[in-house]
């Protein structure tokens, strides 16, 4: 089938979207294919396993990656776009070469069912993301290796096996496993990912567990990008009312808090301000005061990684390097909002951690916001509290966010990171 097919390819393609299980917005999508001869679509797992199977995988990669690069120009849709390849692809010189010219826009997705070349992978992987680009460990949970991989090559996002989201609703050892590799999301700054839901049972234990983003049946099945994939009104009703459940935790602005009235004062010091670092230490403390959180920080890229210039409160005060995905660095990067919370206030079976996490001083809800545009940096902020951040606190920091943009000028070079980065789109908080 395989052999035939490369004689003569013929393939379209379908976008299957990613929605945030915070916000029910489409995130982005994942890009796949569907070969076919004489106009007769083929089996598609059985198509990509007799590939492998035969040695053809690169082949067959090599025909559908240009393709793919020329869909995406046609297209453009919005959002980061998550290509699957075979590892040994990503090795072979004139495929890196059209991965790269859309580093940007695409995600590479590297299975954990694969057979890697020790260190050839990690070699590869660590390098695109020192250009700028991410990558998601896919099919995680399918195999007794995954773990090890999660550690040696830190993806941006891990997407968890559908076999394991299938059900989780009805079964505990599921749940807990869910939840492990939610926690270790949070430990190593990586964006959480369930594929295959298909029943709201499965939808609502993934937004209780911590799971960043969903993809599957449940939301919309793969189609052709002429029929602009969209998540119904009826899904979004199921998300955000799942979050309202979880959302008594977030503390409420103080009622004294005037927006208009406290920007209208904060400006006046501002043009009094000397410089943009006395500029930024006022903003950051209006932050504090308004908010009360744990600590606040703005960073500034470097051609090293992002640096804490100005902070308030207990913050981290050391370089965050680009090799470490970070949260910080997925703001920066995406150019919009990157929040992680912990989704529950009561301690997991496995054991008390949230409580321990908060006696050590280790922050469980932080939001970071990019400034500049395009970015030259981000602020953010965190709490000790699970969940801590409502709507209402994340606009009150995108407005702040946005002040920073106003008013500071970023001091020093441009780092290779600021040349590469997009422009900054500030998502409406609501949404969140």
């Amino acid at each position: 089938m395989v052999s035939q097919w490369l004689s003569a390819p013929e393939v379209h393609f379908v976008l299957q979207p990613f929605v945030s299980l915070s916000s029910a917005q489409i995130l982005g999508y994942e890009l796949l294919s569907r070969p076919s001869i004489a106009g007769v679509n083929l089996p598609v797992e059985e198509f990509f396993r007799e590939a492998s199977e035969a040695g053809l995988a690169v082949p067959v990669d090599r025909v559908l990656i240009p393709q793919m690069v020329e869909f995406l120009d046609d297209t453009h849709p919005d959002g980061p776009v998550f290509v699957n390849l075979h590892p040994d692809s990503l090795r072979h010189p004139a495929i890196q070469s059209h991965l790269e010219s859309r580093i940007g826009r695409i995600v590479l997705e590297v299975t954990e069912r694969a057979e890697w070349v020790v260190g050839e992978m990690e070699t590869f992987l660590r390098g695109w993301q020192n250009q700028g680009g991410r990558f998601a460990l896919d099919d995680f949970g399918s195999g007794y290796s995954g773990l090890e991989k999660l550690v040696s090559v830190r993806p941006d996002y891990v997407k968890l096996d559908a076999r394991l989201v299938r059900g989780a609703d009805r079964d505990r050892v599921k749940q807990n496993v869910i939840e492990a590799v939610s926690q270790l999301a949070s430990i190593l700054s990586f964006q959480l990912v369930a594929e295959g839901v298909e029943e709201p049972g499965e939808l609502e234990t993934c937004i209780r567990l911590g799971v960043s983003i969903g993809q599957g049946y449940y939301f919309c099945p793969p189609r052709p990008w002429e029929e602009r994939p969209q998540i119904s009104a009826a899904i979004e009703r199921v998300i955000l009312q799942q979050h309202q459940r979880l959302r008594g935790v977030a503390t409420p602005i103080p009622a004294i808090y005037d927006n208009w009235e406290y920007h209208a004062a904060l400006m006046d010091d501002l043009m009094e301000a000397a410089d943009s670092k006395a500029r930024l230490d006022l903003i950051c403390k209006a932050i504090y005061r308004t908010l009360k959180p744990h600590s606040v920080t703005v960073m500034t890229a470097t051609d090293e990684g992002l640096k804490p210039w100005v902070s308030v409160g207990h913050a981290h005060r050391q370089l965050m390097s680009w090799e470490s995905p970070s949260l910080a660095r997925r703001a920066f990067m995406d150019g919009t909002l990157a929040i992680q919370q912990r989704m529950e206030t009561e301690a997991s079976e496995s054991g008390n951690q949230g409580e321990l996490n908060r006696l050590l001083g280790s922050p469980q809800s932080v939001a970071i916001f990019p400034v500049g545009s395009p970015p030259w940096g981000v602020i953010g902020a965190d709490f000790l509290l699970p969940h801590a951040w409502s709507p209402e606190r994340l606009n009150v920091l995108k407005t702040f966010a946005r002040l920073v943009s106003l008013v500071v000028e970023r001091e020093g070079q441009t780092s290779q990171y600021h040349r590469r980065s997009r422009a900054v789109r500030q998502p409406d908080c609501d949404d969140h």
